[in-house]
């Protein structure tokens, strides 16, 4: 005799556990991935943050830096530079002028002087990266004193091109005569000109 088995159900058995499972699998899974988004964005808003406080702080550092220099450039453009300038050259000429060795030439011209011939005036004239001119006077008790002092002047290597000027003879039978020529000093910087004169009586 064979059991009867009663279904009482109205509807079939199902089994639904593997589908709450993955339910709940996917849940986690979701959970997980929602949380893992949350984080990054609080850190890439934390990290943007930071940099937008440094390029903020570099653009402000740059405005202040581009004021100063409007305002440098306002004062510059206000300045006389041309009165500038002059007192400048002004200032280098006596600069040059204190440099100038007055003891150094006359030494120099005294041992190349013959014995008749006196020195009466010097004009030096300097100029930057040039030798200096002078324009020099004398006076001789010989005739053939102009060429003497030419040729002494020529052979000694601190005065160059030395050039004859007016030559005159005096009552008393003196002969008066210049001469223009380079001077090479021993040690002068120049980065501007001026012109000296002196009078030299001996």
């Amino acid at each position: 005799m064979k059991p009867i088995h009663l279904n009482l159900a109205s509807r079939p058995y199902r089994d639904y556990r593997p589908v709450y499972a993955v339910v709940v699998v996917l849940s986690l899974l979701t959970a997980f991935l929602m949380l893992n988004n949350v984080e990054t964005y609080y850190r890439y808003h934390r990290e943007t943050g930071t940099t937008r406080e440094k390029i903020a702080s570099i653009e402000a550092a740059t405005a202040a830096e581009r004021k100063k220099e409007q305002a440098a450039q306002q004062r510059l453009s206000s300045l006389d530079l041309a009165r500038l300038d002059a007192r400048a050259k002004f200032v280098n000429a006596k600069l040059y002028e204190r440099a100038f060795s007055w003891s150094t030439l006359l030494d120099e011209l005294e041992s190349v002087l013959p014995a008749d011939v006196r020195l009466l005036s010097i004009a030096p004239s300097i100029k930057p990266g040039e030798p200096v001119a002078l324009d020099l006077r004398f006076e001789s008790r010989s005739a053939d004193g102009l060429e003497v002092t030419m040729e002494r002047l020529g052979r000694d290597p601190q005065f160059n091109d030395p050039f004859p000027g007016s030559e005159t003879r005096s009552e008393t039978g003196t002969w008066t005569f210049s001469i223009d020529a380079k001077y090479l000093p021993p040690a002068l910087s120049s980065d501007a000109g001026t012109i000296v004169s002196a009078e030299v009586q001996r």
